[in-house]
């Protein structure tokens, strides 16, 4: 093989990773059992809503479905975590300068 298509093969395989990411997350929400309450933040999280036309109409069902899909996609306490120690070395870094 020459560099070439060893290049190729390498941005093959980095195009397909994010994918199989999204789609692994897609499915382990589909297969996880959904919160109702968070520890971490003391508060109820977003349930599924249900439905309704006039929700719909007038743009309140898109809302909570977003404040759903925010509350419950899978591993959503790691990620927390993963942003604040984000946030917290960043404003470090800020309060330094």
């Amino acid at each position: 093989m020459n560099n070439k298509e060893e290049f190729n093969i390498i941005e093959k395989i980095l195009c397909i990773i994010p994918i199989l990411f999204i789609l692994a997350m897609f499915i382990l929400h589909l297969i996880l059992p959904k919160k109702t309450f968070s520890i971490e933040e003391k508060r109820y999280l977003a349930q599924n809503p249900s439905i309704k036309l006039e929700e719909v109409l007038n743009g309140s069902y898109c809302t909570k479905i977003e404040l759903y899909f925010s509350d419950q996609f899978s591993f959503r306490d790691f990620w927390v975590n993963i942003q604040d120690g984000s946030n917290q070395v960043l404003f470090k870094k800020w309060e330094i300068c």
